[in-house]
């Protein structure tokens, strides 16, 4: 089956691998924050120096994983064009394309970068935690909410997260089976991409049916015992980091 790294555990014997997931989740929310506020070519370097420092630790496979952020290259491409055509400013000199600015280039390109760390932040927490510790994790933080079912919530998160890697397997794989079939020769692009719309989300909804059935034939219930979370000192001194990376980008 073809396999992508991109959302999917890979179980090591790492710090971020023994971190308490409480405070990777907040590291999480911390670095995304830094990414959305980016605006400086420092910011984006220091961000940049964490992830790949963060993949190093974690030992996740790098070059997989920028093989398979092709997956999101739509997604970024759009967020490019979309800015690079739509901010006004001074023309390129000697570009054909005139309504492509200077400014819409640069803003483009920042929109794009914070999107690319986002992700690779998100692969990195999804990399080196269980589902069943992100789903304690969200539990434990909605639990003090009051006229909040926190259980049902955090397995919803945590069945949305299970669906996210089997999207992307079942697409990856379709790929490999169409493109050895030579159906991307097909001149009509409408119709290759129904070869590819239609089967995948037909095989989504079998499969969050079979994940529904599943629960319900093995008694799922909410009420449950709850999870007991340790952290140490090297937790705290990497989210201290991260605290650090979003005040050097706000501030």
């Amino acid at each position: 089956m073809a396999e992508i790294t991109f959302f999917h555990y890979i179980h090591k014997d790492t710090i971020l691998h023994r971190m308490d997931g409480r405070l990777k989740l907040l590291c999480l929310l911390l670095l995304s924050l830094s990414a959305s506020f980016a605006s400086q070519l420092e910011h984006y370097l220091v961000l940049l120096f964490v992830v790949i420092f963060a993949l190093l630790i974690a030992k996740l496979p790098i070059k997989a994983l920028l093989k398979d952020i092709k997956f999101f290259g739509i997604i970024i491409l759009i967020v490019f064009v979309v800015n690079a055509f739509n901010i006004p400013g001074d023309p390129i000199p000697n570009f054909p394309i005139t309504s492509i600015s200077i400014q819409g280039l640069i803003t483009g390109l920042r929109f794009a970068g914070r999107l690319t760390i986002i992700i690779m932040v998100c692969a990195v927490i999804t990399g080196t935690t269980p589902l069943i510790t992100i789903r304690n994790v969200i539990e434990w933080y909605l639990r003090p909410i009051p006229f909040v079912s926190e259980v049902r919530i955090a397995t919803m998160i945590k069945l949305t997260f299970m669906l996210i890697p089997v999207i992307f397997d079942n697409l990856a794989e379709m790929m490999n089976a169409q493109k050895a079939r030579c159906v991307e020769l097909r001149k009509n692009p409408i119709k290759r991409i129904n070869f590819i719309v239609f089967p995948l989300l037909q095989q989504t909804l079998r499969k969050a049916d079979e994940i529904a059935y599943a629960m319900e034939s093995r008694c799922y219930s909410e009420v449950r015992t709850k999870a007991v979370f340790e952290s140490n000192k090297i937790d705290w001194l990497l989210l201290a980091v991260c605290t650090s990376v979003f005040l050097f980008v706000i501030l």
